[in-house]
Parts: C-alpha cells; structure tokens; sequence
C-alpha cells in the first residue's frame, strides 16, 4: 500500500528530473565570460521565472544568486507537495535544513552589520516563503520580523518558540563572552541533525538508506571540522566542534584527531571515501577545499544512485532533492567562481555534477 502511493510522486519527479540541468550545461557555464551572458543562458533552461521574479530588485551576479535560491525553493516545494502525507514530516524536516542555512546567514550578517537589503539575496526561499512552513518553523512573516532586527539577542529570543531558540541559547553565554558567533552556528547544526537522527531511525519503512545518508554527512561535517583543526591549529578544542551521531566510531575521530597531519588523515580514510585527487590537490596548492567537495561528491553520487534504485519510497524523493541541491551547488559554485576569478580547476573539483 505504501509503495501504491508514491506512485504519483515518483513518475512526476522522474519527468521533473529531465528538466534539471545536464552536464553539458555545466561546461557551457563554465564557458561563459560574464553575468548577463549567465543569466541568458539560465533563462533559456528553466530559470525564467525565477529570475524575472527578482530583476526589479537585483542585477549582475546578485540577480543569479537571488534567482538561484528562488529556483531551489521552488523545486524543494514541488517535491513537499507531491509527498504523500505518510512522509510530509520527514521530507519538511529535512528541508528545514534550508531554514538553518538563512538563519546562519542572517546571524552572519547581523554581526558584520550588514543591511537588510544586502542579506536577503543570499536567503533560499521562493518570494520570501520559508521551506520550514510546512514543518510549523518559520514563515513569511518571521523571516521579515528577523531580517528586521537589530541584533543576534533579540534574533535568538524571537526564535526561542522553535526548535532553532532552544539550541542557539544554549551558546548564548559563549557569545556574550567572545563576540564570536563560531558556537552559534554549531549549536543550530547539532539541532538539525539531532532531530534528523531521532526522525528517521524510528520510521517503520523502507527509508534505512536516509538514516544512513544523514549519518555520513554527520561524519563529512566533523571530518571536514577536524581537516581545518589540524591545518590551521587548536586540536585541543576540536572535540567541542564535533556533531555526535555520525557512522564513524569515537575511536575512529580520536584516531584522525591525533593523525601528524593531513596526508595521514586522508590515508586514513580510505575505507570511507576515495580522496587521491583531492590530496593530489592539497599536496601540490596546500589547500582543503577539494577534500571537501570530493567528500560531497562521493556521498551524492553514491546515495542518489541508492536512493533511485530503491522501491517505491521517500527514498525516490529524497533522489530528487538531492540532484536539485546538487544543481544549486554547482551553478552557484561556478558563478562565485568567476566572481571571485576562482581558477577552473577548484571550480570543478568542489562541484557534484562536473567534478
């Protein structure tokens, strides 16, 4: 009977699929010289509303990003809708993970000082309408309400009716001593996956895959988490940083904890993910950036093609969000690049579909 009603879900998602980016869309992006030329070209393939709903307010590079996130959001709620009310709570849960990104954004923000008008851009949501409505979290009118505030205190008090208070006020007091918003922007990951973990672990379905996939982008978070300590110094600390849940034994972090250096880390994790061109990488520029997308790129590729090769299940709607975070990412990774005449090498080697 379960599988009966994601019939409906799974073949509209696999024609919504067709629709998504190619690669030889990536190459063509990555070929272009400037943001008007960008722009056309997402114009043509399926973002022309997404970008018309944004041009009386943005131009140039900030018109691709707000449209981007508008064109995310959009594709997020077409899949929320064509859940069957048996996993709507999952599927939102997971996308409130969007809701976490603007929150951290808006705090980011809110300690550099910066202007309402010059944050909303970077916010994932279709005309200001968070994903997180569907989970009872956060609405059109909280977003406004938040963005309209003048510090992270009375960002953090406004959010104390939801989940995203609860954690952010367990750091307030290290706030308040330093100034730094480091352990802010933890507390709401160790929110997220916290509830994600308790979510999926009891659900009676097919969705094991899920629960595996949330676990081992706990484990990428903390591996990426104990990279930047061993790279740039503090180990002593890293342990405070790290999510609790992941797949990876506490024997196994200590062990990468006390690893010389991050040759030997990324040996060490042979079994968990193939990292030989990202240390060729870092070995030749000396940077961690292609750890990081390499680790991203194996865990989507190996779930997505799980996910879809499951029965008739969240699991095929899940597969789908994933490819459309993957197209995000890419298309975002690729314009920031030439923005920020980031050479082409990185650029493909922390994206999912052209890496």
């Amino acid at each position: 009977m379960l599988q009966s009603v994601y019939g409906l879900p799974f073949g509209t998602l696999k024609v919504k699929r067709t629709e998504l980016l190619k690669r030889q869309d990536y190459e063509e992006l990555i070929r272009l010289s400037g943001p008007s030329d960008f722009l056309s070209y997402l114009s043509n393939h399926g973002y022309d509303s997404d970008i018309a709903a944004n041009s009386s307010q943005y131009s140039g590079y900030n018109l691709i990003e707000a449209a981007t996130n508008t064109h995310l959001a959009k594709l997020n709620r077409l899949a929320l809708s064509l859940t069957p009310k048996e996993g709507r709570d999952l599927v939102a849960s997971y996308l409130s993970k969007w809701d976490v990104m603007n929150i951290k954004t808006i705090l980011v923000a809110k300690n550099l000082n910066y202007k309402v008008e010059d944050t909303e851009m970077h916010l994932v949501s279709e005309n200001m309408t968070a994903l997180g409505i569907f989970a009872g979290l956060l609405n059109h009118t909280d977003y406004k309400n938040i963005l309209s505030m003048s510090g992270i205190e009375e960002i953090i008090s406004y959010l104390l009716r939801y989940g995203y208070g609860k954690a952010l006020l367990s750091y307030l007091d290290d706030y308040r001593k330093t100034n730094d918003i480091t352990s802010l922007l933890l507390s709401l990951d160790l929110y997220y996956y916290s509830m994600m973990r308790e979510k999926f672990r009891f659900y009676t379905g097919t969705e094991g895959p899920i629960y595996r996939f949330i676990r081992k982008t706990i484990d990428i978070k903390n591996i990426m988490t104990i990279m930047k300590f061993k790279a740039f110094g503090g180990e002593e600390n890293v342990t405070s940083y790290l999510l609790q849940g992941g797949g990876l034994s506490d024997q196994m972090l200590d062990d990468l904890i006390k690893s010389s250096s991050i040759e030997e880390i990324a040996q060490k994790l042979k079994q968990f993910s193939d990292l030989t061109r990202s240390l060729e990488l870092y070995k030749r520029r000396g940077t961690l950036t292609g750890f990081e997308g390499e680790l991203y790129r194996n865990l989507y590729w190996e779930f997505i093609g799980i996910f879809e090769m499951s029965p008739l299940s969240l699991n095929n709607i899940l597969a789908y969000l994933l490819r459309v975070e993957a197209e995000w990412k890419d298309v975002r990774n690729i314009f920031l690049g030439k923005y920020y005449n980031i050479d082409e090498e990185t650029v493909r080697m922390i994206s999912i579909n052209i890496g």
